[in-house]
């Protein structure tokens, strides 16, 4: 990822923190790497607000991993229930059709032979 010096000093704050995806916090760190002007841009804000070193990712709290395990129960039984419809109601629509071209082939029928 190509990142100009506009990008890094917008993100310097939440790559500190840590709040920047994997593969946006490794192109912050090379154009840190590379750049004079933004590595002291950043150790200025670091020195401002006292970090020493990027920060972990925060943890996801367990309530929201267990919402979040509900919701995803809860949207695969409605998938499963949309899915078993979706099959009933063309189950039924193919047999409708059979029914009535049987019917049909034996109108047909009946008034030829007449």
């Amino acid at each position: 990822m190509n990142m100009t010096c506009n990008a890094a000093r917008d993100l310097a704050e939440l790559y500190m923190e840590g709040l920047v995806r994997p593969r946006t916090q490794e192109a912050v760190h090379a154009h840190l790497k590379a750049c004079p002007a933004c590595r002291k841009y950043y150790k200025e804000c670091r020195a401002l607000h006292g970090a020493d070193a990027p920060k972990a990712a925060p943890a996801v709290p367990e309530s929201w991993k267990e919402r979040q395990d509900a919701l995803y129960a809860d949207l695969s039984k409605k998938l499963r229930r949309r899915r078993f419809l979706n099959i009933v109601c063309t189950s039924a629509a193919i047999g409708a059709g059979s029914v009535m071209l049987c019917a049909g082939l034996v109108i047909m029928h009946r008034a030829h032979s007449e």
